[in-house]
C-alpha cells in the first residue's frame, strides 16, 4: 500500500516526498523589512550541555578493568578473610561466638570507613561516608542484640 506522497508524478521517474516545512530561524514581526521575501533556514542545534558525570554512559571496558583490579584490592581480602574467620568461628566454636566475630569485623569495617579518607575502601565504601558508617555499626549492634539473646547451644 503506497500513500499519495510516495506515488510517482506524472512524467517523473520516482516517488515524490513532500518537502518538510522550516520553520524561520527570526520571527516575522522582528525581521528587517526588505523587497526579497525571506529566506528560511534550517536552525542551528543547541551546543551540547555539560553532563555530569553520574549521568555519563558507562564504558564496559572501564567496568571491566575495574573488576579485574579488583583482586589486587586488599581491603576486599581482608573483608572476605574476617568473614571466613567468623565463619570458622562459628563451626569451631559456637554460633553465638561466631556472631561476635562477625560484630566485631563489621564494627571494625565501621571505624576503617569513617577515619579514611575519600573515596575509602573499596569493600566498605558503597554509598556516603555517613550512611556507611551508620549501616555497618548499626549491623553490628544489630548482631551483638540478636547474638545475646539467642539461646545456648
Amino acid at each position: 500500500m503506497s500513500t499519495p506522497a510516495r506515488t510517482p508524478a506524472a512524467g517523473l521517474p520516482g516517488p515524490v516526498w513532500p518537502s518538510r516545512p522550516v520553520p524561520p530561524t527570526v520571527p516575522a514581526s522582528l525581521a528587517a523589512p526588505s523587497a526579497a521575501p525571506p529566506v528560511a533556514t534550517r536552525p542551528e542545534p543547541p551546543a551540547a550541555a555539560e553532563v555530569p558525570a553520574e549521568e555519563l554512559p558507562l564504558d564496559p571496558r572501564s567496568i571491566a578493568r575495574a573488576a579485574l583490579a579488583a583482586g589486587r584490592n586488599r581491603s576486599l581480602w581482608w573483608t572476605m578473610s574476617g568473614i571466613v574467620v567468623a565463619v570458622a568461628v562459628a563451626f569451631v566454636t559456637d554460633a553465638v561466638v561466631g556472631t561476635f566475630a562477625l560484630a566485631l569485623l563489621l564494627l571494625a569495617s565501621a571505624v576503617v570507613r569513617a577515619l579514611a579518607p575519600a573515596p575509602g575502601p573499596a569493600a566498605v565504601s558503597v554509598r556516603s561516608k555517613p550512611l556507611d558508617v551508620a549501616v555497618l555499626a548499626g549491623s553490628a549492634a544489630t548482631l551483638v542484640v540478636l547474638a545475646s539473646v539467642l539461646p545456648p547451644g
